[in-house]
């Protein structure tokens, strides 16, 4: 029951549920003018957002760092990671929801490696447009948002709504690509190798933790997954598990529905004694100093 509490807040659920109703894919906007128009609670999401400020500036955290994202600029929303709105007092934005089942089902699709380079890298994932492309994209997202309005019983409105999405989506790649900000993941062997390592972590690294186990999964050697890895995202296997375990415990740690002892557990440390430790480690404090000194509720 504790677990079920923290791994879906009741915002959360009440999002996936809403996704759900329109067939994965959902348009908002959000004016500072309006009372209690966008929550200040820790979130985690299992879709993607992309959020284009309309007005003023958004204090956001994301996975525990502070970031500001001002007028005209555009975030992409990853799934899985943990967002806090420090400050929404004087901000308005437009904003596009859409989960991976819609991604799969219209054949769009984020590869594990390029999520996890976007993850890593807040400035991969927001930008800044100038007036002509921010007027381009924001009457892109307002036409989405009328069309997601339009009664469900209209004739062709699924497929009319998924082109003005794709329309969107691509419009966003062109300007991005445009700018020049991002190295493409190329398609080869070594990528398609990260994504298969990466889709494992994010599916096992709860309960597994040794880069031995994930090269016999891949049928290779420890050595060889750990430099090819690193060419791909800059990180060994190693240190994307160790960061992957991290995240997840400092979201637990902020919960306040589990004590320290039952973070070690849900993790499959042995002993909350060797998680302290594993923990101190990694960040330089203890769980418990990080507990007090991150009062959050997820």
């Amino acid at each position: 029951m504790q677990q079920t509490l923290l791994n879906k807040s009741f915002s959360e659920k009440n999002h996936e549920e809403a996704l759900s109703q329109n067939d994965g894919l959902m348009a908002k906007i959000h004016n500072s003018n309006d009372p209690g128009y966008c929550g200040s609670e820790p979130f985690r999401m299992s879709s993607y957002a992309l959020i284009l400020i309309t007005k003023g500036k958004l204090n956001i955290r994301i996975n525990f760092v502070d970031h500001v994202i001002n007028q005209r600029d555009i975030l992409l929303v990853l799934p899985h990671s943990i967002y806090e709105i420090t400050d929404n007092s004087s901000v308005s934005f437009i904003s596009i929801h859409f989960n991976k089942s819609y991604l799969k089902n219209k054949g769009v699709f984020f590869s594990s490696g390029e999520t996890y380079r976007m993850a890593k890298d807040i400035q991969s994932h927001k930008f800044s447009l100038s007036k002509e492309d921010y007027t381009f994209i924001y009457y892109d997202m307002l036409a989405l948002h009328k069309k997601l309005n339009v009664s469900k019983d209209t004739p062709h409105i699924k497929n009319i709504v998924h082109n003005s999405f794709l329309e969107l989506l691509y419009d966003i790649f062109l300007l991005k690509n445009k700018q020049k900000d991002s190295v493409p993941i190329a398609h080869n062997s070594r990528s398609e190798l990260t994504n298969r390592f990466l889709a494992l972590v994010s599916e096992n690294f709860k309960k597994e933790k040794r880069v031995i186990y994930y090269a016999n999964c891949l049928r290779i050697t420890p050595r060889h997954l750990s430099q090819v890895v690193k060419q791909v995202t800059d990180r060994t296997a190693g240190e994307i598990i160790d960061e992957m375990v991290i995240r997840e415990a400092k979201l637990l740690l902020t919960s306040h529905v589990m004590n320290i002892s039952e973070v070690a557990i849900a993790l499959h440390f042995s002993n909350s004694s060797f998680f302290g430790k594993y923990f101190k480690k990694q960040t330089g404090i203890t769980p418990s100093e990080y507990k007090l000194s991150n009062n959050i509720a997820v």
